[in-house]
């Protein structure tokens, strides 16, 4: 007997459910919307559109970035996560639309220090972005 692709028709069906050790396996749409991660390249000024994922600055020519962020939708995006990350050495700065955190004008600009691998790391929740971590940057 031999084995060749396309002569071993395999069929899977879950319409009955599926079970993991007798455990029924479930999961919302939104749940699993969740470990749908997308990547941004950011190589000038402008928004930053992933919402789940990572974004990393890296402007193709000398200069700071000036990176803008939308607030994630209530409900839609709540739990999502967000790591933006400096690909360069350059003092860039990412500018929440309404504040870290609902945190007011004294919190809506993240500045990077300047180094490469410098990180903001954010959670979105109830219409906003949180800060979970951050690696040299300063939030004003």
């Amino acid at each position: 007997m031999s084995f060749y692709p396309g002569s071993f028709p395999v069929t899977v069906d879950f319409t009955g459910g599926l079970e993991i050790g007798g455990v029924a396996v479930t999961s919302s749409a939104a749940e699993l919307n969740l470990a749908d991660n997308a990547y941004q390249l950011l190589v000038a000024d402008g928004a930053i559109a992933v919402k789940n994922g990572v974004c990393v600055i890296a402007k193709t020519v000398a200069g700071v970035v000036a990176a803008t962020l939308a607030d994630p939708t209530d409900v839609t995006d709540n739990f999502k996560r967000l790591t933006i990350i400096s690909g360069q050495a350059q003092a860039n700065t990412v500018t929440s639309a309404s504040s870290f955190g609902g945190g007011g004008a004294g919190e809506d600009v993240a500045t990077f220090s300047g180094q490469i691998g410098d990180t903001l790391n954010l959670l979105a929740y109830g219409g906003k972005w949180y800060i979970t971590g951050t690696h040299q940057c300063t939030i004003a």
